[in-house]
């Protein structure tokens, strides 16, 4: 494939395909081109017909494969040539479906190998994305990079580090002559998103995020009344990314994705016709109701009150109606795909998968107008079902050989597990939680699942220590003591297996015992004290640990009630992160 920097090149986003299968050619539908079968076929349970594309197939040159037989690369070293086709073979074939999920194929699989034939840059970041994805641990464990003595591994990642230099390199170029094509440029901002949350990087990757997000409020406007296959790339395709991240950032501080559902906030549907749409909604939803809690919970603390104005509780009750409806809905498409017999293994993860979504915004928006953190315990079972789903829904992302993905931009168990961590305090469904986030895709979104794992660990184990403190002082004889029988458990004696069997081993103590009101955690936050403290914090708070700058710390708060009979007082504890 020769490099061609010809403007029409540029503008050309999605070349026609012509080896779609004739099922979606008469549907008038895109064609991810699978074979035997393409998904689209297969998830809608027709039969997919391949017989007129054949004879075209070897004089095609749309075809995302036949770019391996023709690499952008103008380098006149075979062996890097080899290494740039390999990489792209292993993208095509292994990488792509994992990457979006198999509800997304269409665009990883489809959409972006056509941008690189003729996008130098993208060509270059998806052979980066490869790289990275094939040997993770190159970069999720820098260590073990250090000391490893395979040539391999060092020179998969060397070819990595610099094809992912020379696509931004072009990229940047294209910037600073005007002539880079904006659909272009939002694509390598997702495919450099990738790059650099596969690398480790979360603070690299919203940074994209929010210049991906600015892009698209740019364009949205200048195309939204054109009825071209780029505003539908722009509207069906890039902005549900973007909302689908937005989940992501939300869980980190906030980032205002609420900006691209300004078209879609007030939509609802009688019916879905696949599991996509279904979790198109729930992700609405995703981005809606937590954004709410957070309302909700700055108003009543800022404002001392115990409860939420009139206002709010107009919103709730819609979001609440919303909610409702999107189960109902997901049920009856459920019982639809059951009755065709046509759930395959993937169905089945995907539905566990949004239905643990759907548990998490249920919990969360019937606690939101209250700050009693005691209140989490009533929805037990709901922390149950997170828990069960989301041992189900690995069966959506699992790969060929049985192992999970290191890394994915779609929906996955990382956010229901995290919430269930924090805010869930029986012991074992707490730590089947952690368990399960532990074996879950290492990178969900821009963040690493050993890292909230490790985060949810230290407050378990908190709460849990200042628990059996002041259990012992407080219980009457009639529970006893939180001792070393009734103490916390190790994370290694209970297993994911073994999970219904330990469910009810405590039935003599009341579960709002086990972790008293004063003993739980509230809202937690990192920082580095080179970015500036959180609101409250002083050098002096951190002063003891001697740590550098760059150290990352974890704040957090719980009430301490006063020996002298005073109400409690909130206060605030750190501790350095050192994973």
């Amino acid at each position: 494939m020769v490099r061609s920097d010809h403007p029409k090149s540029r503008s050309r986003v999605l070349p026609r395909s012509k080896l779609g299968c004739r099922t979606c050619k008469i549907r008038r539908v895109k064609c991810g081109e699978e074979k035997p079968s393409c998904v689209r076929c297969t998830s809608t349970g027709r039969k997919c017909d391949f017989a007129d594309t054949q004879s075209s197939s070897s004089s095609s040159s749309s075809s995302p494969i036949s770019v391996i037989t023709s690499p952008l690369s103008l380098s006149p070293n075979t062996n890097t040539v080899w290494r740039e086709r390999r990489a792209f073979a292993y993208y095509f074939e292994c990488a792509a479906s994992s990457i979006g999920g198999g509800l997304d194929v269409d665009f990883w699989r489809t959409v972006v190998p056509q941008v690189c034939r003729y996008e130098p840059a993208v060509w270059d970041a998806i052979i980066t994305i490869s790289a990275l994805f094939e040997r993770p641990q190159q970069c999720l464990d820098p260590v073990r990079q250090h000391h490893d003595n395979s040539v391999s591994f060092t020179k998969s990642h060397q070819d990595a580090l610099g094809w992912y230099s020379r696509s931004v390199s072009a990229v940047r170029q294209r910037i600073e002559q005007g002539s880079v094509d904006v659909f272009v440029g939002l694509i390598s901002c997702v495919l450099f998103i990738c790059i650099e949350a596969i690398q480790g990087n979360p603070d690299g990757a919203m940074q994209l995020y929010r210049q991906g997000l600015q892009l698209i409020a740019a364009l949205r406007p200048q195309i939204a009344l054109a009825a071209t296959n780029k505003a539908s790339l722009l509207e069906d395709t890039i902005i549900p990314i973007f909302i689908r991240l937005g989940t992501f950032a939300l869980a980190s501080g906030g980032v205002p994705v609420t900006a691209l559902l300004r078209d879609t906030e007030d939509a609802s549907s009688e019916q879905f016709d696949s599991l996509k749409s279904a979790r198109e909604a729930i992700v609405l939803l995703a981005i809606e109701i937590p954004s709410f809690e957070r309302t909700c919970y700055k108003h009543l603390h800022q404002a001392h009150v115990s409860q939420v104005p009139e206002e709010l509780n107009t919103t709730l009750f819609s979001l609440a109606a919303r909610l409702r409806n999107w189960r109902t809905t997901f049920d009856n498409l459920m019982t639809v795909l059951h009755a065709k017999d046509i759930v395959s293994l993937q169905q089945i993860g995907t539905g566990a998968l949004l239905l643990s979504y759907y548990e998490m915004l249920y919990v969360m928006l019937e606690t939101c107008t209250s700050l009693s953190f005691m209140q989490f315990d009533a929805y037990l079972p709901n922390f149950q079902n997170i828990v069960e789903q989301s041992a189900i829904a690995p069966k959506a992302s699992v790969r060929s050989d049985g192992t999970q993905p290191p890394f994915t931009f779609d929906l996955n168990i990382g956010l229901p597990l995290w919430f269930t961590s924090l805010r869930c305090r029986e012991p074992h469904t707490r730590r089947v939680a952690l368990d399960l986030l532990r074996q879950a895709p290492s990178v969900q979104g821009f963040y690493q699942c050993s890292i909230w794992a490790g985060v949810g660990q230290i407050i378990m184990e908190q709460e849990e220590s200042y628990a059996m403190a002041m259990n012992a002082v407080h219980l009457t004889p009639q529970f006893g003591a939180f001792n070393s029988t009734n103490g916390p458990i190790s994370s290694s004696e209970i297993a994911v297996s073994s999970y219904s069997a330990h469910a009810d081993m405590r039935p003599n103590i009341p579960i709002e015992l086990l972790i008293p009101e004063e003993a739980r955690i509230g809202p937690i936050a990192a920082f580095r004290p080179m970015d500036g403290f959180p609101l409250g914090t002083t050098e002096a708070d951190i002063a003891k640990w001697n740590r550098g700058p760059d150290q990352v710390f974890l704040r957090f708060s719980r009430s301490e009630r006063s020996l002298t009979g005073d109400p409690c007082r909130i206060v605030f504890k750190y501790i350095p992160l050192d994973f």
